[in-house]
């Protein structure tokens, strides 16, 4: 049966393509200028709303320092065609269980926002999988813990009054504040090409609890944590690496989307982290 695209979609595979193909376009930084000493197979997760088009800057520099990436579509996110208020956090954890199934060495596992609670459910079931846990401006909850929780104790953040219920059953962010809340700081390009792909989330893995024990505790964690984020805010990115302590925090001065406003600095933490 042919596949149809629609404009969203057909984006969607454009960015796809510039991610593993536009390694001379990357921003410059330690990463992009020298040949990684310790290469790194990278696994980036997406955040709500997001799809693995965001990581294009980032895959491009990581590859150009000599490290492998796989950059993918949780399920509804990107160009997946999963129905949003379907999806799970356990199904998308089981997206990048079936993902690390398939390799035969561990993987530096990232997750962004609501990408965290993700990453963390995959490492306590697949621990000899993740050599690295890292977390960017992401949820890091404790056993129990919810993404809907979290946000109830973050008063400043701006992503609750801007949020959007569809008659679809699926959440949105207001037009209007997208900017605000996950790209202040982020070039006009990188907000227009963001606005074209943002996909309505469905609401089950914000409530989803998360289940980590001591096969999640066995596995390295780092945390990037952005000091102007508005959308999960530093206050509670610090109340949740105080809970569950990383080897090491990394503070970049980037808004929620450092992958787009500080792509060099990311890259150079990512670098810090695959030599660790």
């Amino acid at each position: 049966m042919p596949t149809t695209f629609t404009r969203r979609r057909l984006l969607g595979v454009a960015a796809s393509i510039v991610a593993t193909r536009s390694v001379g376009r990357a921003a410059p930084g330690p990463a992009t200028r020298r040949r990684a000493r310790h290469p790194a197979h990278f696994v980036l997760v997406h955040g709500a709303w997001h799809g693995a088009w965001c990581w294009y800057r980032i895959a491009a520099g990581l590859e150009a320092a000599g490290h492998r990436v796989t950059a993918l579509d949780l399920p509804a996110g990107g160009i997946d065609g999963t129905a949003a208020p379907t999806v799970t956090l356990q199904a998308q954890a089981d997206r990048v269980i079936a993902l690390l199934d398939t390799l035969t060495t561990p993987v530096v596992l990232v997750g962004h926002s609501a990408g965290g609670p993700v990453v963390s459910t995959v490492a306590e079931a697949r621990p000899g999988k993740v050599a690295k846990l890292v977390y960017v401006s992401a949820y890091l909850l404790t056993n129990g813990g919810s993404i809907v929780a979290a946000a109830a104790d973050d008063p400043d953040s701006l992503v609750t009054p801007n949020l959007v219920a569809t008659p679809a059953g699926t959440l949105t962010v207001r037009d209007d504040a997208v900017r605000d809340v996950f790209y202040g700081l982020c070039d006009d390009a990188d907000v227009a090409l963001a606005r074209l792909l943002l996909k309505p989330i469905g609401a089950l893995p914000t409530i989803g609890q998360v289940a980590v024990g001591s096969a999640f505790e066995s596995v390295r964690r780092f945390y990037v944590s952005c000091r102007r984020d508005r959308a999960v805010t530093p206050a509670l990115q610090r109340t949740m690496y105080t809970a569950l302590p990383c080897e090491k925090v990394f503070t970049l001065n980037a808004d929620h989307s450092p992958f787009f406003s500080r792509p060099a600095a990311l890259l150079r933490a990512f670098d810090a982290i695959a030599r660790a």
